[in-house]
């Protein structure tokens, strides 16, 4: 409560975003990576996830499209952004992913 006015304060906490990093050295391929990364931030197992990353985005593409190449002046830093069920993931050419959770507040407004 907010003593100077006697008035209740609203909370201010924002959905915390998820990140991971998806290691292009390694053998997992980057959309497996992001579909781990998006089960863990639903806090769910890969396997119940409910969400299937085609019904999205092509996962071919994903993974060619961020393919590590030989020369490292190949490109400029890029990123690509989608939503699967609310959940805003953000794929950056790093290899960071970010993931933001839907507001729940947004999400159940009648208009």
């Amino acid at each position: 409560m907010d003593t100077a006015r006697g008035t209740p304060r609203q909370a201010t906490t924002e959905p915390a975003e998820y990140r991971a990093y998806h290691d292009p050295s390694r053998v997992a391929k980057l959309s497996t990576t992001v579909v781990h990364a998006l089960a863990d931030a639903m806090d769910v197992d890969v396997t119940d996830a409910g969400f299937v990353l085609y019904d999205i985005v092509d996962p071919d593409s994903l993974d060619r499209l961020f393919a590590r190449t030989t020369d490292p002046q190949s490109g400029a830093p890029s990123h690509v952004a989608f939503t699967v069920d609310g959940y805003r993931v953000t794929v950056y050419s790093t290899g960071q992913i970010v993931i933001t959770p839907p507001d729940t507040a947004a999400r159940d407004r009648p208009y």
